[in-house]
């Protein structure tokens, strides 16, 4: 066979169809109306959401190489009662999909889609359904088509969708509303992009802003049309970076029978000062953070294991399942906490603000909903606990919610040598829980920085007991009641006072023992506290005291829970024959302010008004009514067993001291100007 002629027959058929192509496409070009075909379009695609999808503005078509359109002006509409009548707006959308494999293959390779000036608002009705939710119109028939079909060439297979080229959006606006809110959450899209790469995967990026903060997202992940056509898992590997935030998330999305499933393995982390931690956590942006552990989430809900990191300083480990399946969500896990900085975790939020009081009587109104639909049971076990200058050691227990009660009973702990036991219960139904506290052998001489700079200790064991009922919630401690019960017993201070510096108790001591500073030992027998809490406030009526082998001190007045602040008017009293004058001892000293440093010094308007009472002149304020009991005890021998008894002595005080008014009355003034 001449192999001239056959290639001159293949040259010309392969002419003859590329005329006929060139012929076909010149025919849809001049006798196809785009906006005509638009309009068909559109009307399809409501007819199939029920919402009225249109556009304004002009329509560009191309069919060859690649069938081609720019739209301008398309909006989504949505049924009445949203605050905006489009779900969506588009500036401009350009794509392009390739003729030939959608001619021959029936699949639509995308070469290219922008998307410009979306303008997309989210938002949650008042019924609680979303905007964005799709009801299948009334004409619409039979289940929707899969979103990509069987292989690309099959003849009877659902058309196929292959990403080709690069999808883009730039210049989006998405926001979301929820019922009632003045504002809507709105996020800023610079530009975000999906383009392939090797091996069926794709590239995602992007550059965002939200409420300041600006977010750039990396990542990769397997074909999600792959992936819904033949139900393979779909992998990813994402970062996400903003504000001093990095997430990240690397793992498998699945359709199984039983329903979507997902294995991950994710974190978060913050560098110190992070300012999208301080926005809604100031206390844990102090230092650098992480948590990140594997999830895997399904139809019965959600697990995670190898749960660790680090908040505030403390580094943690453990693991916990969420189970949906259950009328009641169901908690489950353990909690393992190598140190807990309380100063660190502590809010610094202003004290006593109006509305953050109202804000916690919310949430504790709220308690009955919590834990109504919450069932619970998680252990934990705190390495060391550090408080200030108190340090407690092995703290574990177990918190339980069932049936709308909530109990952490018993937590227990070691504290200086010592034994603490804590029994919190909370009741769902009338919003009340109750707190107690129990410690026993508590050696003060272990608790070294709650001494006085330069003094250690020796002996001096400890018991306390804590009683406590309130509504539940962030207001407990303001407005709880009930009583507060300190014993210590004998233990000998050893060294002098470091200079004059010192603070809280140990300037205390100075004020009310002027050779303090000079006594290389001192001898304490006994510190006593009875307190009754009403209303968030710790009442003392002689109910305070302390006896040394030098003095004896009996307090009255107020502690504030709610506010951490105390009123104190304080009575010391020289042992005879011990060396110290009556002269060089204040009659009363009153203690103020913050518990944490607090005002000490004479109270010299106070001792006035209970020297006026105690002659039997008429005074008012009550100053005058919490200083009398204090000056009429006359020398209390015994002040630690009258706190113990409640404040009552055995004599009476009143009488005796009656009989000898002006004796007391020059004493008081004594003690105005005595230092």
């Amino acid at each position: 066979m001449d192999t001239g002629r056959v290639l001159r027959r293949i040259a010309i058929g392969a002419g003859a169809l590329v005329a006929l192509l060139a012929a076909a496409v010149a025919l849809v070009v001049t006798t196809v109306d785009p906006a005509a075909l638009v309009r068909y379009a559109t009307d399809e695609a409501t007819k199939a959401t029920g919402r009225r999808i249109s556009v304004t503005g002009p329509v560009e078509l191309a069919w060859w190489p690649n069938i081609a359109v720019v739209v301008v002006g398309v909006s989504v509409a949505i049924p009445p009662g949203a605050a905006r009548p489009e779900l969506a707006r588009v500036a401009r959308i350009r794509g392009s999909v390739a003729t030939w494999p959608l001619v021959t293959r029936r699949s639509i390779e995308w070469d290219r889609l922008e998307v410009d000036g979306l303008d997309l608002r989210l938002e949650t009705l008042a019924d609680g359904s979303g905007n964005w939710q799709v009801a299948r119109a009334s004409g619409a028939t039979g289940a929707a088509p899969p979103a990509s079909g069987g292989a690309p060439g099959g003849s009877g297979g659902a058309v196929g969708i292959r990403l080709a080229g690069p999808v883009v959006v730039t210049g989006a606006d998405v926001a979301w509303a929820s019922p009632g809110a003045k504002d809507a959450k709105r996020v800023r899209i610079e530009r975000f992009e999906i383009s392939p790469r090797d091996g069926a995967r794709l590239g995602w990026s992007g550059r965002f802003e939200h409420e300041g903060t600006r977010w750039a997202l990396e990542g990769a992940s397997g074909d999600p049309f792959l992936s819904l056509r033949d139900r393979v898992p779909f992998d990813f590997d994402a970062k996400l970076d903003g504000g001093g935030v990095t997430l990240k998330a690397k793992g498998r999305v699945e359709r199984r029978d039983s329903g979507p499933s997902a294995v991950l393995d994710a974190g978060v982390e913050w560098v110190a000062g992070s300012e999208q931690v301080a926005g809604f956590a100031p206390a844990l942006a102090r230092d650098a953070g992480r948590i990140a552990g594997r999830i895997e989430a399904g139809g019965r809900g959600v697990a995670v294991s190898g749960l660790a990191g680090s908040l505030a300083g403390a580094r943690f480990d453990g693991n916990l399942s969420v189970d949906t399946s259950a009328p009641v969500d169901r908690v489950r896990g353990r909690l393992h906490v190598e140190r807990i900085d309380v100063a660190k975790l502590a809010d610094a939020k202003p004290a006593a603000a109006p509305a953050a009081t109202a804000s916690a009587t919310t949430r504790s109104s709220d308690l009955p909903g919590r834990l109504k639909n919450l069932d619970a049971d998680v252990d934990f076990v705190v390495d060391r606990i550090v408080a200030g200058a108190v340090e407690i050691a092995n703290a574990r227990g177990r918190v339980v919610v069932a049936d709308g009660r909530l109990a952490a009973d018993p937590v227990v702990a070691e504290l200086a040598g010592g034994a603490l036991t804590l029994r919190v219960n909370a009741d769902g139904a009338t919003g009340r829980a109750r707190v107690a506290l129990d410690g026993r052998n508590i050696e003060i001489a272990r608790l070294r920085g709650l001494l006085p700079a330069g003094r250690t200790a020796s002996g001096g064991r400890a018991t306390l007991a804590v009683e406590l009922q309130g509504p539940a919630g962030d207001a407990f401690v303001g407005r709880s009641s009930g009583s507060l019960r300190l014993d210590v017993g004998p233990m000998r201070l050893q060294g002098t006072s470091a200079g004059g510096g010192a603070e809280g108790l140990g300037r205390l001591a100075e004020v009310l023992n002027p050779l303090r500073r000079t006594e290389q030992v001192t001898e304490v027998q006994c510190v006593v506290a009875r307190l009754t809490v009403r209303d968030g406030v710790a009442h003392a009526e002689r109910t305070i005291a302390a006896e040394t082998s030098a003095l004896g001190v009996s307090a009255s007045g107020t502690i504030d829970l709610r506010n951490r602040t105390l009123d104190l008017l304080v009575r010391p009293r020289a042992r005879k024959g011990l060396g110290i004058g009556a002269i060089e001892l204040a009659e009363l000293v009153r203690v103020t302010g913050p518990i944490g440093s607090p005002t000490i010094g004479l109270d010299k308007v106070g001792a006035a008004k209970a020297a006026i009472a105690v002659g039997g002149a008429v005074a008012s304020g009550g100053w005058s009514l919490l200083a009398t009991p204090l000056l009429n005890a006359s020398d209390d021998p015994n002040p630690c067993a009258t706190a113990r008894a409640g404040g009552k002595v055995a004599a009476d005080a009143s009488g005796a001291s009656a009989a000898r008014p002006q004796e007391d009355l020059a004493g008081a003034l004594k003690g105005l100007f005595r230092r």
